[in-house]
């Protein structure tokens, strides 16, 4: 089944809901079981919770499961945060269990630093660390982003969508033909509908990762033991960055996976299954 085939069946199953938390409207789903446990997926670098949309029925049976988009009234990754803990007190989230992917991870850690003792764990998929190293590598492999991000203000923003969706799908690597298919559906069906202000927004955030301050492993501490990272073999992050990433996190345990940066969506129940084993055997 492709993405846009699974996507009418998610929007009857799972309606979005809206709210406004202190002046920025969120767009969420929170569904599953009524516990006292929440886990708190976090986008990628599109900004579209539909990703997670296979990951809500293979663990909402047992945990409750939130899924939001970032507000575009936020527009730096600290009011993102600051904006975030707001919103969780609203729908009464305490301790929440942070799944990231991409950018997502990198926010995660970003909430972890400003409000330590306050996560229930970690999960982290094909990401980087926001450690000096991997920043510092970043600004120099993205040094013209504050130029990308004016001609993504100001061009054709219609035009602009084939050569992102061509972008997206460089990311493949040893995929199957089925998944690459799967891959292509999902750009096409988000580019669909995708306004240019919430890609401006995105790109802005991406943008302002350069500008934290980078985190250490005193960040973690509270939380050793309770971190899962999963790793592909083919990602977008280096194996570098992927070593500095485990260097931060206190003994995480690991799950390596063959894929690619995409297979987070297109491969959802090998992730899924690792997610699973590890709330079941490190987070009772």
């Amino acid at each position: 089944m492709l993405f846009s085939e699974k996507l009418k069946q998610f929007e009857v199953a799972h309606p979005c809901e809206n709210i406004t938390v202190d002046g920025a409207q969120y767009r969420y789903i929170l569904s599953g079981r009524d516990t006292d446990r929440t886990l708190v997926f976090l986008n990628g670098g599109m900004n579209t919770l539909e990703m997670w949309m296979d990951y809500v029925d293979g663990l909402s049976g047992d945990y409750r499961v939130l899924l939001f988009d970032y507000p575009q009234e936020l527009r730096t990754n600290q009011a993102l945060v600051t904006g975030m803990h707001g919103f969780f007190q609203k729908l009464g989230i305490e301790a929440p269990v942070f799944i990231g992917a991409s950018d997502g991870g990198m926010v995660a850690q970003i909430y972890v630093q400003k409000y330590p003792g306050e996560a229930g764990g970690l999960i982290l998929i094909s990401t980087g660390g926001m450690d000096a190293n991997t920043l510092k590598s970043l600004k120099k492999k993205y040094c013209i982003a504050p130029l990308l991000l004016w001609y993504m203000k100001h061009c054709n923003y219609e035009k602009l969508k084939p050569k992102l969706i061509k972008a997206g799908m460089r990311h493949i690597r040893n995929e199957s033909a089925e998944e690459i298919a799967y891959a292509r559906d999902l750009f096409e069906t988000i580019f669909k509908d995708y306004k240019q202000e919430k890609d401006v927004h995105i790109s802005g955030l991406l943008a302002d990762l350069m500008n934290q301050k980078p985190v250490t492993e005193a960040d973690f501490a509270a939380l050793a033991g309770k971190i899962l990272l999963i790793l592909p073999d083919q990602d977008f992050f280096s194996g570098t960055m992927q070593e500095d990433l485990i260097k931060l996190m206190h003994n995480p345990q690991i799950s390596y996976v063959s894929g690619s940066h995409l297979s987070t969506v297109v491969k959802a129940e090998d992730y899924i299954r690792a997610i699973r084993a590890f709330l079941n055997q490190s987070m009772k």
